[in-house]
């Protein structure tokens, strides 16, 4: 175990020089000074991890055939140039991202930003959105497949695909940064999001992504066809198994279907939502157990009139816990706030917060209630059993 770590922590030195992930050729056929300096403590494992260099695979298997590698640590958004290699070589297990979960810590090394074509932040590259250049009021590192309240992100469905799933993914650009260009820290992915409410952006050329498996996606707006590519097409660049249209935004029921031989495969859909009106609370447990120490995550979610999410609700919330139970901490998945965990007040993001109660010693009941302006009371009351 301690020389696996030595090894994914030397490989990751080696490979975290300015503009990251381009230098992969560099460190790889052309040098082999990580190859020297490791050899002597790996040659004996079992499974040797590699961090970020999957331009090495090939290469070190005819330098060290017998070995069995595995990617211990690799950028999410590449995941899709690299995993048909990983499925063709044998000897290659498999690959960890980094990560899975987001978490409070390397704040904004997965950040995306927009620019202008003039704007000097370009020449440095993705080099200049690491955490150490990020100032408060960041908060996690935004990198990952999971938010921290558990909702999976576009790179988590992205993941999805490109592993085989049969699945549509439909996610949107704000509009208002349609005409700027993107730049993605290493482990940043493309800051899409499922959403197709873009309140004072109407009439306003968008960007859409679709990520599927498909030969084909149709894509379909207020139940009209507007556009179709082919595989291929017209991708994000470095991003396989990805389609990207051009449109305009009107807002509605926005479609995508995805087609295998003119046939349906999946589909996915985005619906432009109403003002926010209330609160829903779903707690994941019927009960808590009076041990001090059981926990419920209680998902709180911002509604329309419809009785649907709305995603770019941003209420302030305020959590109350009574009863035989604590609020331990209340907050939303937003990696970017100057908010307190356990103040009981938090704004939500994307409509979405959560709460976590803690249950005492003695059985009973907890009462917990959620109330924002605009959107009211939501309360929900569960059981602590002995």
């Amino acid at each position: 175990m301690y020389n696996f770590f030595i090894k994914s922590i030397l490989s990751k030195a080696t490979f975290a020089v300015p503009g990251g992930a381009q230098n992969a050729d560099v460190l790889g056929e052309q040098d082999l000074m990580w190859e020297q300096v490791t050899e002597p403590f790996t040659a004996g494992l079992d499974l040797v991890g590699y961090n970020y260099l999957e331009g090495k695979y090939e290469q070190d298997h005819e330098l060290y055939p017998e070995r069995i590698i595995l990617g211990s640590e690799n950028f999410p958004k590449e995941v899709g140039l690299h995993w048909p290699m990983i499925e063709r070589l044998p000897y290659v297990i498999g690959e960890f991202t980094w990560t899975a979960w987001d978490y409070i810590g390397e704040a904004g090394i997965g950040r995306a930003v927009y620019l202008d074509p003039e704007d000097p932040l370009l020449k440095q590259g993705p080099f200049a959105l690491m955490s150490h250049g990020i100032s408060f009021p960041w908060r996690t590192a935004n990198d990952a497949d999971y938010d921290i309240l558990g909702n999976v992100r576009p790179q988590g469905v992205y993941r999805s695909v490109v592993f085989g799933s049969s699945r549509t993914g439909l996610f949107s650009y704000d509009p208002a940064v349609f005409s700027k260009t993107e730049m993605l820290s290493a482990w940043g992915f493309i800051g899409v999001e499922p959403c197709w409410t873009w309140r004072g952006q109407e009439s306003k050329p968008v960007r859409v992504v679709v990520f599927s498996g498909a030969e084909e996606v149709a894509l379909f707006l207020n139940g009209q066809e507007i556009a179709r590519l082919k595989a291929g097409e017209n991708e994000v660049p470095e991003l396989p198994k990805s389609f990207c249209f051009e449109t305009v935004y009107t807002p509605g029921t926005l479609e995508a279907v995805s087609l295998r031989n003119g046939q349906e495969v999946s589909r996915d859909q985005l619906v432009t939502a109403g003002r926010p009106v209330r609160l829903e609370l779903a707690p994941e447990a019927e009960a808590l157990q009076a041990d001090g120490k059981s926990l419920c995550y209680v998902g709180v979610k911002v509604l329309d009139a419809e009785g649907s999410l709305v995603p770019d609700a941003q209420v302030l919330l305020d959590a109350h816990a009574e009863g035989e139970a604590v609020l331990a901490g209340f907050g939303s998945g937003a990696f970017k706030t100057p908010e307190n965990y356990t103040a009981g007040r938090f704004t939500t993001w994307h409509g979405r917060a959560m709460a976590v109660l803690r249950a005492g010693w003695k059985p009973g009941q907890i009462r917990l209630a959620v109330s924002g302006e605009g959107v009211g009371e939501a309360a929900v009351t569960l059981p602590v059993k002995e």
